[in-house]
């Protein structure tokens, strides 16, 4: 397949149905992209959340992310590419937010190589930096070109040797500790910015109730009355009149996640626990936000006590140093002799 140069190019391949990375993303700043048609890839489950990267520009940081098995699990597999941003700023593929290209998809295996470094598609002339990695499942990665940065955002394919089946231990009641609404906002929304609750059990999802206040002042409000689980924790149901789908997942220790495949509320995704473990949650980030402020007060006390000694300091006339013939004439003074 020729080797495209420009980035219309690049947007008119990108049309086709469906698309897997051939060879590897090159630099949008030399606009290649090498590129063959596949078969479309099965529903994923997870939204990329919107990287600070692309929302930075300039002002991109890399993430510490260390050489060591926890973060080589997470970053070696196959993921899906969701945006492609030049480092012009222009975005040549969005398939969140374009509806041609949410027709279409791009997957390319990642693995973790260095301390925050990524090589993508086992090209090493493609290797980025990590800006962003969220427990959502998604990840930002960029490196730098020319005046600016080249940023690739992605979401991590759920494989059949990864998907695991839900695990409820009996009839739960959960309410909602965070949100990410991807139609709404990039945002991860919690604290006041969320509330609601679930009940699950092995076999059935009731009472949803949620409310999520958006950064634009929205309102939204999700509810399913009733909706049965199928195998892997899936569900099918109606929001609002509308039929939805979405999986449910274990998210650690009594913890569960909600994630919303199809449907008017696609790519939302809602974190539920138990109210026992939302309390030790807040408590920890009262603790946390007490201990910062000790430690800013511990830290301006210092400053204002170094600022009144150098205050004092200005009221003394400076020592003078005393010659080595004074310094004889004074301990002859005193009976002393040399």
């Amino acid at each position: 397949m020729k080797v495209l140069t420009s980035k219309k190019a690049i947007i008119c391949l990108l049309s086709i149905s469906s698309i897997v990375v051939a060879g590897t993303i090159k630099d949008i700043h030399n606009r290649n992209l090498k590129l063959q048609v596949p078969e479309a890839i099965a529903k994923s489950i997870i939204p990329v959340e919107r990287s600070v990267a692309s929302e930075m520009g300039v002002g991109v940081a890399q993430l510490y992310l260390p050489m060591n098995s926890d973060n080589i699990k997470k970053i070696n597999t196959t993921w899906e590419i969701t945006r492609i941003v030049g480092n012009d700023k222009i975005v040549a593929f969005d398939k969140l937010s374009n509806a041609e290209d949410s027709k279409k998809s791009i997957k390319v295996p990642m693995e973790l190589i260095g301390n925050g470094l990524v090589r993508v598609n086992k090209d090493n002339e493609q290797v980025y930096q990590v800006s962003l990695l969220s427990d959502f499942g998604t990840i930002a990665l960029y490196k730098k070109l020319g005046n600016g940065y080249e940023i690739l955002e992605a979401k991590k394919i759920q494989t059949a040797s990864s998907k695991t089946s839900l695990i409820v231990g009996g009839d739960v009641e959960l309410v909602l500790e965070r949100a990410l609404n991807q139609a709404k906002s990039n945002k991860i929304l919690e604290g006041n910015n969320v509330s609601g609750q679930v009940s699950l059990s092995t076999k059935n999802i009731s009472g949803l109730e949620v409310e999520l206040r958006n950064p634009n002042g929205e309102t939204q409000n999700i509810e399913i009355s009733s909706a049965e689980l199928m195998d892997g924790g899936a569900f099918r149901s109606e929001v609002n009149g509308e039929e939805v789908s979405g999986v449910v997942l274990n998210n650690g220790k009594d913890g569960y996640r909600i994630s919303f495949v199809t449907g008017p509320i696609a790519g939302a995704m809602l974190n539920f626990v138990t109210r026992e473990q939302l309390e030790k949650i807040q408590e920890n980030e009262q603790n946390s936000s007490s201990q910062a402020s000790d430690e800013q007060l511990s830290v301006e006390k210092v400053l204002e006590e170094r600022k009144e000694v150098a205050n004092d300091a200005d009221k003394y006339e400076p020592v003078r140093v005393l010659s080595a013939d004074e310094i004889k004439e004074t301990a002859e003074q005193k009976g002393f002799s040399f």
